[in-house]
């Protein structure tokens, strides 16, 4: 993965090259900088990571942190997309590599899983999400479909278990399909 300062630089000229209006410098609030449209893709030897997209982005230098409107994330597996990400805002510390992502959070992978929260925490370096918010997170099986309801839970970005799910309270599953009976 590129290191933060890297990417941080990245971001930065990116944002500087593509804005198509003044600079947007503020002297009140440190440098800030605001686009319409952002695309940022990590990759590593060309394989990408993951690639987000936002309608608009505000970046403050001083503290190198990027807020995001309108947020779509994919992230690939050997670059194939693996699993899809949406939320009405987002904030990301360009340094510690921890976004965070509220209002109709979203989140969805390939084999039909599906999350969702009010506020979640994608933490690039360890490849996971993490909320203490109430989360749905509904699973397709062959015979239905379970519905865990819950507060508090840790996926990777592929909406896998890291470790053992651990709810940290309020937990509720529902199961609907055919049970099979022996």
């Amino acid at each position: 993965m590129i290191s933060s300062r890297y990417f941080a630089a990245a971001l930065f000229m990116l944002l500087t090259c593509c804005s198509g209006e003044d600079a947007g410098w503020s002297s009140e609030s440190g440098k800030v900088q605001t686009v319409d449209e952002l695309r940022l893709v990590q990759s590593h030897e060309g394989v990408r990571d993951w690639m987000l997209t936002g309608d608009s982005a505000v970046y403050r230098e001083e503290d190198s942190l990027l807020l995001i409107t309108g947020v779509d994330i994919v992230f690939y597996e050997n670059d194939l997309p693996e699993s899809f990400l949406e939320s009405d805002t987002g904030s990301s510390d360009l340094m510690s590599g921890v976004t965070v992502l509220w209002g109709n959070v979203f989140a969805e992978n390939l084999q039909g899983r599906t999350l969702t929260t009010d506020l979640l925490y994608w933490c690039d370096s360890l490849g996971t999400f993490q909320t203490d918010c109430l989360v749905t997170f509904t699973i397709p099986e062959s015979t239905g479909t379970t519905t865990l309801l819950g507060r508090g839970v840790t996926f990777d970005t592929g909406l896998s278990a890291v470790g053992d799910i651990t709810v940290e309270e309020s937990f509720t599953a529902v199961t609907t399909g055919e049970i099979p009976v022996d």
